[in-house]
């Protein structure tokens, strides 16, 4: 039976302290873990996780840096968060696990499979690849990130209202409801009263340097990955280009890879095509 509200849980692990939601489900059934992507947090899923509690027991966390999750002295790497993913799941119990990891959550996803992929049965790399997308439309796009917004963000509000008031101002359509929400899980209030975002500005360097840097070791986790694995992308994506998401299931081991592309969808996957994201990664879990 599907929860309309997760149940919010912490979990030490590396040193750190890991805040997730849990969505319920049969606790007998196979765990599904859900990974965000960069600077993001586990509420992003609060629209998909309630639809698959029906098959799984999921989960969805705030990697290190990101939502309640503490942040980390020691960095961001790949590995890193991979790490963290396994050591949670072995605290909580959670393996083996199905994973479906989203943006940055696909880049963990490729060192989790080479170097947990016993604790996984299937694995869903959800429209990011090793590199970013070559064609012209990814390098703006790509372009565009590394600048940032047109509309710089404040460093903090002085009001929840001046948040809400902000946001409004770059995204009119966005419901209130919508706001609020975002709001209250990506922002908390510092030692001055001030509502500053809950990442750590650390995180920033994943946007250039560092992922760059990382390449080609995911390549090479890619060719290690040791479970059941579907490379999933956005038919319209600027973030992972058809070529190189082949290339990928061509690199998985032992044929264990797959291809699936959302139809009228572009990097958000589920976010903008919810029942086709769905239905693709559902019969992949159930396969």
């Amino acid at each position: 039976m599907s929860s309309t509200f997760p149940e919010d849980g912490w979990v030490r692990a590396n040193g750190l302290n890991f805040h997730y939601l849990d969505w319920g489900g049969d606790r007998t059934k196979k765990p599904l873990i859900l990974m965000h992507g960069i600077g993001g947090h586990a509420h992003q899923f609060d629209e998909l996780a309630p639809r698959m509690t029906d098959r799984w027991h999921v989960v969805a966390l705030d990697a290190r840096g990101c939502g309640d999750s503490d942040w980390s002295r020691a960095g961001y790497s790949v590995q890193a968060f991979a790490s963290d993913i396994g050591a949670v799941a072995q605290k909580l119990g959670l393996y083996p696990f199905d994973y479906y990891g989203h943006s940055q959550g696909s880049r963990i996803g490729m060192a989790l499979g080479a170097y947990h992929g016993r604790f996984i049965d299937h694995l869903v790399l959800g429209d990011y690849g090793p590199l970013p997308d070559p064609s012209p439309r990814g390098r703006e796009t790509a372009a565009k990130r590394l600048e940032g917004s047109e509309r710089e963000r404040p460093k903090g509000f002085f009001s929840r209202q001046m948040a809400f008031d902000w946001h409004r101002e770059g995204d009119p359509a966005q419901s209130d409801e919508d706001i609020w929400k975002l709001i209250r899980n990506t922002y908390r209030t510092n030692w001055d009263g001030i509502l500053v975002p809950k990442t750590d500005p650390e995180i920033s360097w994943l946007n250039g340097r560092t992922a760059l840097k990382e390449g080609p070791f995911l390549w090479e986790c890619v060719s290690r990955i040791s479970c059941k694995t579907l490379v999933l992308r956005g038919e319209n994506s600027t973030v992972l280009d058809r070529a190189q998401a082949e290339t990928m299931v061509e690199t998985i081991p032992n044929g264990n890879g797959a291809l699936g592309e959302v139809p009228n969808a572009g990097h958000g996957l589920h976010n903008e095509n919810m029942e086709g994201a769905l239905a693709i990664i559902r019969d992949f879990l159930d396969s």
